[in-house]
C-alpha cells in the first residue's frame, strides 16, 4: 500500500528515516507501519509511458501526487526518491543509497574532445541511480561518476507499507 502524497520536500537519508518514524508516531492516515520502499518496490510504480519530456508529467501513475521541482537547469521537473536500499560496496561502504528518478535522470556530460559540460537527461525518467546519504550537493558542481550524475542529497520520500 502506497501513500498518495510524497514528502513535499527533499531531505538527506537519515532525515528521511526520521521523517518516516515521525509519520508512524503521528499515525499518518491512521496507520503506524510506514517505511521507505526498497529499490524493487519503488521501481514497481514507475510508469514508463509517462515522462517530463513526453507527457509533461512525472513518470508515475497520475493517481499519485508528485511534487514539482525546478531542476539544476531551471526547468520544471520531478524529484528523485530515496529507497531503503544501501550500497554495501565502494570506497566507503554504506555511504550511498539507491534512488528512483520520477523526472529527468540528469547528468553533466562533457563533449568527447573537451569543452563545456552540458546538463542532459543522460539516464531517462524512471532510472535507478544512487546518491550520497549525507553531505553537500555543492561539493559536486560537475556531478558524480562517468556520466556526471547530478547529486541530490536532499531527495523525496514516498511511503509504503506491507498489507498483512
Amino acid at each position: 500500500m502506497w501513500s498518495k502524497d510524497d514528502s513535499g520536500t527533499g531531505m538527506n537519508w537519515k532525515d528521511a528515516l526520521a521523517w518516516v518514524q515521525q509519520k508512524n508516531n503521528e499515525k499518518y492516515l491512521g496507520l503506524s507501519d510506514w517505511r521507505l520502499p526498497n529499490a524493487k518496490e519503488l521501481q514497481s510504480i514507475v510508469d514508463y509511458s509517462r515522462a517530463p519530456d513526453v507527457t509533461n508529467s512525472a513518470t508515475i501513475d497520475p493517481v499519485f501526487n508528485c511534487t514539482k521541482i525546478n531542476n539544476e537547469g531551471g526547468s520544471v521537473d520531478y524529484p528523485y526518491y530515496w529507497t531503503s536500499t544501501t550500497h554495501l560496496e565502494g570506497i566507503t561502504p554504506g555511504q550511498m543509497a539507491i534512488y528512483i528518478c520520477f523526472g529527468r535522470g540528469l547528468g553533466f556530460m562533457t563533449p568527447p574532445y573537451g569543452g563545456t559540460a552540458s546538463l542532459l537527461d543522460v539516464h531517462g525518467a524512471g532510472c535507478q541511480r544512487s546518491d550520497f546519504k549525507s553531505g553537500n550537493e555543492s561539493d559536486y558542481p560537475s556531478g558524480h561518476g562517468p556520466q556526471g550524475d547530478v547529486v541530490r542529497i536532499l531527495n523525496y520520500i514516498r511511503l509504503v507499507r506491507t498489507i498483512k
